[in-house]
């Protein structure tokens, strides 16, 4: 566990003193946070709590898996592209501590981020409307416990192959794996915002999930090996 530990302070703190990352990170995350509150408009004062409630659910998992999927790439196939994984490979460190340390890092930094958005969103919709946008229970903890869970699923999934596989099947991976997960989300909170009630069932199907699967990739991460890693760096 010591080298999960090192892994992960290594990588947030890379994250956070990139100037790309924080650049990029923030843009999206004040652009969508304002954007998006714009979605809710007078007459949904009756029923802001719903309205509020349905948009920050689908803009924080929207916005987290983009982040998430983006920031990936550069932790895992930046230590390829520089020479840095070899010099790891070397280490003490274990195979699953690396990518648990480094799946963990991408996760923190990008739900951060995410929830900024979401913070940014009730702010703005509070101004607009002069009045105190707070989502429900629910709603919070679905941001707070389990938006965090859906990027893991991600990041621990795109970090697996990108550490298990050569450049090119993980730019084919990628694309087959994000866009059509990025199209459903963008689809699905571009209909529902505003009519979705976002209830503790809705919650906890999508919290039992994320932990179901990230338990699946969690396991699969003990079959990554030194030797197979080293061949995709030709």
């Amino acid at each position: 566990m010591i080298e999960f530990r090192t892994v992960f302070r290594k990588e947030l703190r890379e994250l956070l003193f990139s100037r790309s990352a924080m650049a990029s990170g923030g843009f999206f995350a004040l652009v969508f946070g304002v954007l998006y509150s714009l979605r809710i408009t007078g007459n949904m004062v009756q029923s802001l709590d719903v309205s509020l409630g349905s948009l920050l659910f689908f803009l924080t998992t929207l916005l987290g898996v983009f982040l998430g999927y983006s920031f990936t790439s550069q932790v895992f196939l930046r230590d390829k592209m520089d020479g840095v994984i070899e010099t790891l490979l070397c280490s003490p460190a274990s195979l699953r501590g690396l990518w648990l340390g480094k799946t963990l890092a991408v996760t923190v930094f990008a739900h951060a981020l995410a929830f900024v958005a979401g913070v940014l969103t009730a702010l703005a919709t509070s101004i607009r409307l002069g009045t105190v946008a707070i989502p429900t229970a629910s709603v919070v903890v679905y941001l707070v416990c389990v938006v965090p869970l859906v990027i893991a699923c991600l990041v621990g999934a795109l970090g697996f192959a990108q550490l298990l596989l050569g450049m090119k099947e993980n730019r084919i991976i990628g694309l087959a794996l994000f866009i059509p997960l990025f199209a459903g989300l963008y689809g699905l909170g571009y209909n529902a915002t505003g009519s979705f009630v976002v209830t503790w069932l809705h919650v906890g199907l999508v919290a039992v999930g994320a932990f179901a699967l990230l338990a699946v990739i969690a396991w699969a991460s003990r079959f990554l090996s030194r030797e197979r890693i080293v061949t995709t760096l030709s």
